[in-house]
C-alpha cells in the first residue's frame, strides 16, 4: 500500500485511538457521577425477605447480654438490622442505627447471622440496641444478604425492607415505612 490508502488507513487507526480515549473519559465521568450521588434508596426486592404487608411472627431470644429480647409481635415499632460479623458494609452502617432509629421511635435490634462466639466483637461497639445471635431468626425472615432492615410496625407487621449499604438508604428505609404507617392507619376507618 502506498500513497493515499496508507494516509487513510494511518488516520483511521488514529480516530479509533481517539475514540477510545473519548470512550474511557466519559465512562470515568459516568463513574465520578455514580459516586456523588449514589443509590438514594433501600434496595427493596419482593420476592426477598419477610412479604411486606405480613406479621412474620413472634420470635424470643436473648442478646448477647443476656436479657431476654422479643423479636417481632404486636407492641412497639421496631427496626431489625440484620448484620453479619465479617461484613465491612455493615461496620459502615451501625454507628448510624441508634440516631435513625431513634428518630422515628423505632426500637432499634440487631440481629447477627452468626453464633454467639462470632458475634461477641460487636458487644465492644457499645450499641445501643440489643445484639441478638440469631441466625435462626436470618432465615426466618430470609434474608438475603447483610446488612438487612426491616421495619415492623406495632401490629408487627412489615412495612418496609431491603438492602441497606448506607446510612442514607437506612434513613430512607425508615422514612418509606413511617409514611406507609400513616397510610395504614388513614385506611382504617375510626
Amino acid at each position: 500500500m502506498s500513497g493515499w490508502w496508507a494516509a487513510s488507513y494511518a488516520l483511521l487507526w488514529a480516530l479509533v485511538a481517539a475514540l477510545c480515549v473519548i470512550a474511557v473519559a466519559l465512562a470515568r465521568q459516568i463513574g465520578v457521577l455514580n459516586l456523588r450521588l449514589g443509590p438514594r434508596g433501600a434496595l427493596e426486592i419482593d420476592g426477598e425477605g419477610p412479604p411486606l404487608g405480613e406479621a412474620p411472627g413472634i420470635h424470643d431470644a436473648t442478646d448477647l447480654a443476656g436479657r431476654p429480647v422479643r423479636v417481632g409481635g404486636p407492641g412497639r415499632r421496631e427496626l431489625l438490622l440484620f448484620v453479619s460479623p465479617t461484613c465491612p458494609l455493615c461496620e459502615q452502617v451501625l454507628p448510624g442505627l441508634a440516631p435513625a432509629s431513634s428518630a422515628a421511635s423505632l426500637d432499634a435490634i440487631v440481629i447477627v447471622d452468626a453464633g454467639a462466639e462470632q458475634s461477641a466483637a460487636l458487644l465492644a461497639r457499645r450499641l445501643r440496641a440489643p445484639i441478638v445471635a440469631g441466625p435462626e431468626i436470618a432465615s426466618r425472615y430470609r434474608v438475603p444478604g447483610t446488612p438487612y432492615a426491616v421495619v415492623l410496625d406495632e401490629l408487627g407487621v412489615v412495612r418496609a425492607k431491603g438492602t441497606v449499604n448506607t446510612l442514607e438508604q437506612l434513613e430512607g428505609l425508615i422514612d418509606t415505612a413511617v409514611r406507609r404507617i400513616e397510610d395504614a392507619r388513614e385506611m382504617v376507618p375510626g
